[in-house]
């Protein structure tokens, strides 16, 4: 009687233990799993070329991605427009690839940052076409940050920080 009441223990342990194996065997864990977000910064600089800020592109799980622009310092009651360009800094060239947005400054020296939020398409030429992270990788352009000089006649667009992104960057 002694020998079936250690076997039973036994055999209760290693039911269980198979049982546990099996169960964790079984396990739902073939979902899929989102790709990882990336990111890429990209340096703004002042007219003489030290610092100014950064242009910081982040992928979004859907492929759409956010494009932060930063300038470190800013001036109070100024408004600063933040705006991408087609094309190289160094070219010289002006043409508006996307305006982002104009932020009025609260304080002297603090930084102020722009955001081109959830970008999954862009309007060229009037045609909408899908524009993802993978894109805008490849796209030759560069951000400018100005302001306009209102007390000067006539009215002056002063630059504050330009930065190439992209294709221009490499």
């Amino acid at each position: 009687m002694m020998k079936n009441t250690l076997q039973s223990p036994g055999k209760a342990l290693l039911a269980t233990a198979l049982f546990g194996i099996f169960f964790a065997a079984c396990n739902d864990d073939d979902t899929p799993k989102p790709p990882p977000k990336r990111s890429k910064e990209y340096a703004l600089t002042v007219s003489n070329g030290t610092g100014g800020g950064k242009i910081t592109a982040k992928e979004l799980t859907d492929s759409t991605f956010d494009l932060i622009i930063r300038i470190d310092k800013s001036t109070r009651d100024t408004t600063y427009n933040f705006a991408l360009y087609k094309g190289k800094k160094e070219d010289g060239t002006l043409e508006l690839f996307q305006n982002i947005t104009s932020i009025k400054s609260q304080t002297t020296g603090a930084a102020v940052e722009a955001k081109w939020a959830n970008v999954k398409s862009i309007t060229i030429g009037g045609q909408t076409k899908k524009f993802n992270y993978d894109s805008l990788l490849k796209y030759k352009a560069f951000a400018r940050v100005s302001f306009v000089k209102k007390n000067v006649t006539p009215n002056a667009d002063s630059v504050v920080a330009v930065g190439n992104l992209g294709g221009s960057a490499q």
